[in-house]
């Protein structure tokens, strides 16, 4: 039944679903997107539109300034000054930027002493111009390129927190490299590729130049590029230059006294005492060791990854990552006692870490799914003492023991650890926890105690997961029609409405930063084409109510509706982090609305197509990138849909786009479009089961697959909890619970 309403839902107008991707924005740089696309789109209609006056003169200026057009907005601009004296430092600072981007350099720097003059004492102003000054020195061509990079250091050390950072530690490295300043050039690049943004594949690119022009290098230099090597993924190429490496360390290294023994008081001084002599410490070549197992258990090469942990956790202290690592290729090699020894010197180890919290979680469910439910029950019961109380496993643990004693038909058992599972302070385990009550209840035929569970379940959660689930159970079951089951109630509320019933669940008052005066300042800015400038607006007020429910969402709702979605968003996120959640069940729709966004709906719609609901695109979006287009996971993932440049190219050849680059993945509108097409390959590869499509796009196909398989013949909520992987299982409830919010608050 599930499946069947789920599919049904995978469709979507012809008339909407008719709307095209913009081929040209779709190849805009996703730090260049928000001006050129999203915020000249709405001034250039402003400016088509609005009758002629002063606010349609501000909106054709600004329109030409987003897309580009410096002469033309550097004429607008000048045409504007005095006309509102609130908007001269704004209509200065962008004469002077339109200045500077039409190569009127001189002019640019006049305009910068007349803000100087005018408001001298203004912080905001101070930052503008040392920005534009900054970039006046980076283009000057009698100053040498040294003297730029140091340049950006002075700049970088007063306004470290801008967002022209990424770009500006980039072009340091460009800069050195241009002085043949090569070592500073490496460590420039190295600290962009440690720090993910849209420069770091530049950066990669222009680290592997410099070296492959055989430049002398140290063996600290080639150590630390070792590192971030293996570290992207290059499992050859970092198994290689580790060897080189040590080689070389030993080669560097003097001849060593053998007429004295040195009192060896450690594992390690044994250590260095048995190996060859070597220029490197022993804590570098234990790092290089560890990248180098790290590197065989990638390429799958299992028998050489035992063989360097072993010898790691043989010869020095061993680390809870190496015995992990070890114990998971014993089991996967069928060498079962020797992963039990692992496991057993693991437990003396690391007795009470957070590591071993996670190992035994690993073993209980892996007993658990192995049919052993007196020893998994064992293993999750002994996570419950005090020393653990801070993991997140330790939440969910009366939970599974509860199913253990389920799958065994242990009645009594099982309702008694749901019933302790129903009392954690975590939401989503004690959620489940109400479901499953609701189901043994139902099938014992208790009719009237399963109501009312699943009623329960609804009540203490009824945004999650397991509440739509338990709607879905109860119409299933006849113990309600669909027309009496509590679905979310959003209420239609006018905006004054919506924001008195905010107030109502808050406690305490705004400081009077946030005032209606400010929040019109900032929507004008907004109207007028200064963008920039609303949001530091916005900042200041922010300081001082960001706890405040009906601050977050005033503005949050003000930057959405003006496709400011990445700032706008962000509110979102904090106002539900703030907000209890038992308020949610019958919220306003613009309240719901606000915390589940459709922004590019147009492009989504029409990536589309008629083959997947743009709901279910957004239930992940949701998930995957929290709407901020500019993200990148420790993973390489990019952009709204997370996509990673390796399958993004495979999907951008199935497009037929042939212009196609991973940086363009930080672009909306291609990470839709490639996202999109990646979640509809998917439908069609798992028949339309939502539930292995998403575990799919987490986890990847091969325990995607295995998870299909072993739950073919278990009921849909079983299926859900037998998922392996803590963040799949997590990420598919999650995404599935996005759904069913999307749905009912915007198609119900």
């Amino acid at each position: 039944m599930l499946k069947k309403i789920f599919a049904g839902l995978f469709i979507c107008a012809a008339t909407v679903c008719a709307a095209e991707n913009s081929t040209d924005d779709a190849l805009v740089p996703g730090y260049e997107f928000q001006n050129k696309v999203i915020r000249y789109d709405r001034n250039q209609k402003n400016c088509d539109s609005l009758p002629a006056g002063l606010e349609k003169d501000f909106a054709c200026a600004a329109a030409a300034y987003y897309k580009g057009s410096f002469v033309k907005s550097l004429a607008a601009y000048k045409k504007l000054i005095g006309k509102d004296s609130s908007l001269d430092k704004s209509i200065l600072s962008r004469i002077a930027r339109s200045q500077f981007e039409d190569k009127q350099f001189a002019k640019a720097r006049e305009t910068l002493k007349l803000g100087d003059e005018r408001f001298s004492k203004d912080d905001e102003w101070k930052e503008f111009a040392d920005r534009i000054r900054l970039d006046l020195t980076l283009q000057e061509s009698g100053i040498k390129p040294k003297a730029k990079a140091d340049s950006i250091d002075v700049f970088l050390k007063n306004y470290g927190d801008d967002e022209s950072v990424p770009r500006l530690r980039y072009k340091k490295g460009v800069l050195l490299e241009q002085a043949h300043w090569f070592k500073a050039a490496k460590k420039a690049y190295l600290y962009v590729i440690a720090h993910p943004s849209e420069y770091g594949d530049q950066a990669w690119e222009a680290l592997r130049r410099i070296r492959s022009r055989s430049i002398a290098e140290t063996l600290d230099e080639k150590i630390t590029y070792s590192s971030r090597l293996c570290a992207k993924g290059f499992h050859e190429e970092c198994i290689a230059i580790v060897d080189s490496i040590l080689a070389q360390g030993e080669a560097e290294a003097p001849a060593r006294d053998t007429s004295k023994i040195p009192n060896l008081k450690t594992s390690e001084d044994s250590l260095n005492w048995k190996l060859a002599p070597s220029s490197i410490s022993l804590k570098t070549r234990i790092s290089l060791w560890e990248n180098r197992a790290n590197a065989y258990k990638r390429l799958k090469k299992d028998s050489l990854a035992i063989g360097y942990y072993e010898f790691l956790i043989d010869s020095v202290e061993p680390r809870a990552g190496w015995l992990q690592s070890l114990a998971r290729l014993y089991r996967a090699n069928r060498m079962d006692s020797l992963a039990q020894k692992i496991d057993l010197f693991f437990q003396e180890k690391f007795r009470y870490t957070m590591q071993n919290a996670d190992n035994i979680w690993v073993r209980a469910f892996e007993q658990e799914q192995k049919g052993l439910y007196d020893d998994a029950i064992s293993s999750y019961d002994s996570l419950t003492i005090r020393q653990f109380k801070n993991s997140p496993k330790v939440k969910w643990v009366q939970f599974r023991i509860a199913l253990c004693y389920l799958k065994q038909n242990k009645i009594d058992s099982a309702i008694a650890h749901f019933e302790k599972a129903k009392s954690e302070e975590y939401l989503w385990s004690s959620s489940g926890a109400r479901m499953f009550l609701g189901d043994i209840y139902l099938a014992q035929g208790k009719l009237e105690e399963a109501k009312a569970a699943y009623l329960d379940c609804i009540q203490d959660f009824p945004v999650g997961y397991y509440a739509h689930r338990s709607r879905i159970k109860l119409i299933e079951s006849k113990l309600m029609d669909s027309t009496t089951v509590p679905w979310l109630a959003p209420r239609d509320m006018s905006e004054e409405e919506t924001i008195r019933w905010i107030q109502t669940t808050q406690a305490g008052t705004s400081d009077s930063s946030h005032s209606v005066g400010r929040y019109e300042m900032v929507k004008r800015l907004l109207d007028l084409g200064f963008a920039e400038e609303a949001y530091d607006v916005f900042q200041f007020a922010k300081k001082k109510n960001q706890k405040r429910l009906d601050f977050l969402y005033t503005y949050g709702a003000l930057f959405l509706s003006y496709n400011e979605i990445i700032q706008g968003y962000a509110l979102a996120r904090q106002f539900q982090n703030a907000i209890p959640r038992r308020y949610l069940a019958d919220a306003p729709r613009n309240v719901m609305k606000f915390l589940y966004p459709k922004p590019f709906y147009d492009k989504v719609v029409a990536a589309a197509d008629s083959s997947i609901d743009p709901l279910f695109v957004y239930s992940v979006m949701r998930q995957e990138s929290t709407f901020n287009y500019l993200i990148t996971s420790p993973a390489n993932a990019r952009g709204l849909l997370q996509v990673i440049p390796p399958t993004a190219k495979k999907l951008a050849k199935a497009e037929g786009i042939s212009d196609y680059h991973p940086n363009l993945l930080y672009n909306p509108y291609m990470n839709i479009r490639l996202g999109v097409r990646y979640l509809k390959d998917l439908l069609v590869e798992y028949e339309n089961d939502p539930m292995y499509v998403l575990a799919n796009y987490n986890a990847g196909p091969k325990p995607a697959k295995r998870w299909q398989a072993a739950g073919k013949d278990i009921p849909w909520d079983r299926r859900a909890e037998e998922i392996s992987y803590w963040e799949t299982r997590d990420y598919v409830k999650r995404c599935l619970g996005n759904y069913w919010v999307y749905s009912e608050v915007w198609n119900r």
